[in-house]
């Protein structure tokens, strides 16, 4: 039933769309009607409104749902514990640039966030995702007030409403995973940006400078993406005269200041700088360097999928819900209508040697387009900073369809509140039931049934994507312990302090054994041992 109210809802659209761009050809210069004000004179109570809803959504019980911790959360998470209390991460790297993590390395930018975070209200998974929440509501906020500087306050809410309902913004503002920043960052970057070029204050473009410096912490796509968009901007800028070398010069130190730690980074992994040792930060050296995941080779593969990934679903379901998609399905007509319809305003402004927001927006939209089809593997947060500029796309022709249509525009502003309604009240209720990939929740409470019984050893079976990292959420135990007795093969951790992830042959009595295999549970039990069951996990000991 819900498919087909969705299935319906989708056609119902497109021809709204269809009819708004008929209209639209026919009356090109048709003004805005009286009744049209409302949004206008309404917008900032309707704003705060807005915002509420998108504090209330993203916040609430981020302890609970999604259930339990993914496994690079995990990770970033025991690394802003350490951050926060020893200004290093679980490997004694001082203050550094980038994670290892489990290896191959993880942006830094989130764990920074989350240490600051905890260093000031302790560590729980809900302020963990605090900084996912923060930046999300902070995107909003620019968002908001970008639209309404360039096209009124009423598109400013438009915007923002479609912002505050899409399924992927919700999904993805309420964990913590690093690379999902990218989007959040990436909007509040260009918001400055913008800021920056309509005032011609130095200030402005310091913090512009900042804010894209922080925003290559975010992802590594972020290397590529950032650099390409600010070289073709500046540049036209230049052009069309619009910002002066003293500005750009403003926003190119604190960059470089921010950008210069990476560039070090990516050289000492390639092998091309012998020495990474700096007073102030360090760079880790990875086990292994991903550098081969972007190449032109991955574009066949991800052209295959990438209206799936852009509208749908990826292969983690726990990236977006295929029933709802990641902007809801009756986003598609809006944005396909919106693209060609910015593409349009983007080519007029070239002429007219102007800029505009469209602008900045379709160059974001095409570069992270372009770089995301190169990415091996992709899927949804690969791609995320794509999602706020296609948000963008469909709520720029919802304000051409009030121009043209309104009450078929008001149609689809109540179509959102209703697919927004249907979707909350699924994902706080039969969502949580859902087996979520790379989230783990029994290991955690096992772990902590487990180190409360105060054996000298502990062994768990070794049976999770790096299971110990939940033992050491759990527990946890410093860095520098951590480090003692540490025992590596192969890029797993096997061994450390008074864990051991493996189950040995022969038993010992004063141990606990964390254990899923249902065949060692049984014979642990036979042998005398008592048994607490978390799941899919059981703890066993002897009572001596």
């Amino acid at each position: 039933m819900l498919n087909l109210f969705q299935d319906i809802s989708f056609f119902v659209i497109l021809i709204i769309c269809v009819m708004g761009k008929i209209r639209q050809m026919r009356n090109k210069d048709e003004n805005i009607s009286a009744e049209n004000r409302f949004l206008e004179k309404f917008a900032t109570p309707l704003f705060l409104i807005v915002l509420l809803i998108g504090v209330i959504t993203f916040s609430y019980k981020t302890n609970q749902i999604p259930k339990g911790l993914h496994v690079d959360e995990a990770g970033a998470l025991y690394d802003a514990i350490c951050l926060s209390k020893h200004s290093v991460d679980r490997y004694l790297n001082h203050l550094p640039v980038y994670l290892i993590n489990f290896g191959g390395g993880q942006s830094a930018l989130y764990a920074y966030l989350a240490a600051i975070l905890i260093k000031i209200f302790g560590t729980s998974v809900s302020v963990f995702r605090l900084p996912a929440v923060l930046l999300s509501l902070l995107s909003m906020i620019c968002f908001y007030q970008m639209l309404s500087k360039h096209f009124g306050k009423k598109q400013g809410v438009l915007g923002v409403l479609i912002l505050a309902v899409s399924p992927w913004n919700i999904l993805k503002s309420r964990w913590g995973l690093d690379c999902n920043l990218m989007s959040s960052m990436m909007l509040i970057s260009i918001y400055l940006f913008d800021k920056a070029i309509l005032s011609s204050k130095r200030y402005w473009y310091i913090l512009s400078g900042i804010s894209w410096g922080l925003t290559l912490y975010t992802y590594v796509i972020s290397y590529l993406v950032v650099p390409i968009f600010l070289a073709i901007s500046l540049l036209y800028t230049l052009r069309i005269k619009k910002v002066d070398i003293q500005s750009l010069i403003c926003l190119a130190i604190p960059l470089g200041i921010l950008g210069l730690p990476l560039i070090m980074m990516l050289l000492y992994n390639n092998g091309m700088l012998q020495n990474a040792n700096f007073p102030i930060f360090s760079i880790p050296k990875l086990w292994f360097y991903r550098g081969g995941e972007i190449a032109l080779r991955n574009i066949p593969e991800n052209l295959k999928n990438i209206f799936d990934i852009l509208f749908i679903k990826d292969f983690l379901n726990y990236n977006a819900i295929p029933t709802f998609g990641t902007l809801y399905k009756i986003s598609i007509p809006l944005v396909i209508f919106g693209l060609v319809e910015i593409t349009k305003n983007v080519i007029k402004s070239i002429k007219q040697k102007d800029f505009s927001l469209d602008l900045w927006i379709l160059l974001s939209f095409i570069i992270t387009f372009c770089v995301g089809l190169c990415i091996s593997e992709l899927n949804i947060n690969k791609l995320n900073a794509i999602y706020i500029p296609m948000i963008y796309l469909a709520s720029r022709f919802l304000y051409c369809l009030f121009k043209s249509i309104k009450p078929f525009a008001i149609l689809i502003v109540l179509l959102y509140i209703i697919h927004f309604t249907i979707f909350i009240n699924y994902y706080f209720t039969d969502f949580t039931n859902h087996d979520l990939m790379y989230f783990e929740n029994d290991i955690l409470s096992a772990s902590e049934k487990a180190e409360s019984l105060g054996k000298s050893q502990i062994y768990v079976e070794n049976c999770l994507n790096q299971t110990y990292i939940y033992t050491l959420v759990q527990t946890p135990i410093s860095p520098y312990d951590f480090q003692q007795n540490l025992r590596i093969e192969n890029g797993v951790v096997v061994e450390y302090g008074k864990y051991r992830f493996e189950i040995p042959q022969e038993m010992t009595e004063n141990a606990v054994y964390v254990v899923k295999n249902e065949e060692i549970v049984k014979l642990l039990v036979e042998n005398g041992f008592e048994e607490e069951i978390f799941g899919e996990f059981s703890v066993l000991w002897k009572k001596i």
